[in-house]
Parts: C-alpha cells; sequence; structure tokens
C-alpha cells in the first residue's frame, strides 16, 4: 500500500513572533547603541529631549501633534505627491537607499512635492504611519548630486533619532519666521508651556549637529560636508525651521576647522564673528575626526594624526556650538 504524500504548508514556517521581527530590524545597528541612543548622536540632543519629556504639558502637546498634525501631513502628502522608487526619480530612490544601507536603517518613503513654491526638505514619522521623506521639485532642480546626498543623509538621521515630533513642535514657535515650514494643521489651541518653548529652541541646534553627523555618514566624501553645506546656503537655501545665511563664506569655515583640528579641547576659544550658523557647521565638522564615523564607515582612511573617541567629539562640538571657552 503506498502513503500518501502530504504537502506541506511553507507559510507555516514563518517565524511570526514580534519578538523576532523586533531583532530583525533593529540587529543591523544594534552595535551602534550606547545607553539608549545611537554611538554617533549628539549626547546633548539625546539630554535635552529627555529633558522636554519631562516638563508639564508636554505629553498632551506631544500627542496632539503625532495624532493629527503629522497624520493630516501625511494624508495630504500621498495625495498630492509622487513616490520616488526604481523607475520614477530613480536617482533619488538610488540615493536614499545608499544612506540608508550606510545608516542601515529600514528604507522610508520618498514623496516628491510639486506644490510647494521653494527649495525643501522634511520628513515626518510617527507610531502610526511609515517614515517619510519630502523633497520639493525646486530642491531637485536647485540641489548638486552631492547636496542631495547630504540633505537625505541628514533626514534618515532625524528619523533614526525620532526627531519629527520635537520638530514639528517647533513649527508652533516660528509664528513670526515667514520662512519657517507651516503644516497642513496645527491642532494644539492651548498655550504652549513657557519651559517647552526655552528648551525646544535649545534642543533645535543639538538636533542639527546629530543630523549633520548622519548626513557626513551617508556622504561619498564626507570631508566636504562644510564645503557643501555652505554652497547650499549660499543659493539661498532655507531649512524646516526657516534657517538660512547667504552671505555664509567658505574660507572662513575651512580656517576655522583647520585651526580646531591643532587645538585641544581646553584651548578651543571663542569667535564672536561667527553667526550661529557658522557655529554649527564647524562643531558639526569635529565628527571628521570621531572614531564613530570610522565604525559607520570602515571603507574610510582614518586620519593619520589624530581621532577622537566619541566623548570627546561630543565635548569638543558643545564647547564650539556655545562660542568657545573665553
Amino acid at each position: 500500500m503506498s502513503s500518501a504524500v502530504v504537502a506541506e504548508n511553507p507559510l507555516l514556517n514563518i517565524d511570526t513572533d514580534f519578538g523576532s521581527y523586533l531583532n530583525i530590524y533593529t540587529r543591523s545597528f544594534k552595535n551602534h547603541i550606547i545607553d539608549g541612543q545611537l554611538d554617533y548622536a549628539f549626547d546633548s540632543d539625546f539630554a535635552v529631549r529627555q529633558k522636554i519629556v519631562g516638563l508639564p504639558g508636554w505629553n498632551k502637546f506631544a500627542r496632539s501633534i503625532n495624532t493629527t498634525d503629522v497624520t493630516v501631513e501625511a494624508r495630504n502628502l500621498f495625495v498630492k505627491c509622487e513616490q520616488a522608487g526604481s523607475l520614477k526619480y530613480s536617482d533619488i530612490f538610488l540615493m536614499l537607499k545608499k544612506c540608508c544601507e550606510r545608516l542601515e536603517l529600514a528604507l522610508p518613503v520618498v514623496l516628491i512635492r510639486k506644490d510647494y513654491d521653494r527649495p525643501l526638505i522634511y520628513s515626518i514619522a510617527t507610531d502610526m504611519i511609515d517614515p517619510c521623506i519630502v523633497l520639493t521639485s525646486q530642491l531637485i532642480e536647485m540641489c548638486t548630486p552631492e547636496e542631495l546626498e547630504l540633505l537625505i543623509g541628514c533626514e534618515c538621521g532625524r528619523i533614526q533619532n525620532n526627531h519629527c515630533t520635537y520638530s514639528w513642535a517647533f513649527t508652533y514657535l516660528n509664528t513670526n519666521n515667514n520662512n519657517a515650514y507651516r503644516p497642513s494643521e496645527r491642532s494644539f489651541k492651548g498655550a504652549v508651556n513657557p519651559q517647552i518653548v526655552g528648551a525646544l529652541a535649545e534642543w533645535i541646534h543639538d538636533a542639527d549637529i546629530t543630523s549633520d553627523r548622519a548626513g557626513m555618514i551617508c556622504m561619498d566624501n564626507p570631508g566636504r560636508y562644510a564645503e557643501t553645506l555652505v554652497g547650499l546656503l549660499e543659493k539661498g537655501y532655507i531649512d524646516f525651521f526657516g534657517r538660512g545665511q547667504n552671505d555664509i563664506r567658505n574660507e572662513k569655515i575651512n580656517t576655522s576647522i583647520e585651526r580646531n583640528k591643532m587645538t585641544t579641547t581646553r584651548s578651543l576659544t571663542k569667535d564672536s564673528s561667527f553667526s550661529e550658523m557658522e557655529r554649527r557647521i564647524v562643531a558639526s565638522a569635529e565628527f571628521l575626526s570621531c572614531e564613530s564615523l570610522f565604525s559607520w564607515r570602515p571603507d574610510l582612511e582614518p586620519p593619520e594624526n589624530r581621532k577622537f573617541s566619541g566623548e570627546v567629539c561630543d565635548v569638543r562640538s558643545s564647547v564650539i556650538l556655545s562660542g568657545g571657552q573665553g
């Protein structure tokens, strides 16, 4: 008597346990996690966000942003925008893939927006929607591939470090800045706690350092970070928060960066002629000598003279960002 052949259902072999999914999703960069944050992230970025979470009124404010503001924005974007993929806007899609591979990040959706009248890039992400990066068509027309690579890498860093809620909270503070992005919905109608306002104003500069570092990790040539960002600003680029500076000069920035390479942390000095944007670029450029960069990018040749630990790099960036020691 012949035995019957029973076909095995291959779907039964799929592991549907959430813990397994979480492990797969995070395993690629879990070796880069230190005390609950990514090793390239600026320590003050995380510390100030922790302070904001503990402030009175934040939970209600954040819940309003996450459940209404960001959700409305995402719904409108998916209706009006084109999605970049392997066939349409393939160069943008391939650039995003490269950035995500270097940051070991799950691929977000990229939307191309044609109805906005200025060059802009921003990101949205909450627990309720998949992360999205939005680029306007004017930005794509204005930027070189290297500039787009930096900007897309920076937004990947904002997604990876959970900046979205805080960034969108900041839009409530920009009522007098016509260059700042105005979302489709601002659902929170109460007064924002002044402590939250002050903390967000402090945080935004720290968040820049984290996102700039992510951008450097994503660039083919991170050493061109300062020159690339300065080039964007000289073209008149204004960011999501309404900030720009078209009178910035690359020579001044490079001179300061090169001088700091030969300067100990305690000897970093104040330069009162530097604007906030110029201090940001010089502070972020410290990452070019940080061990964390070469941990993420083993294909790069580390500097011969000196290489800082992540802790030292954070201290140096903090000193420069605050204007120096004296």
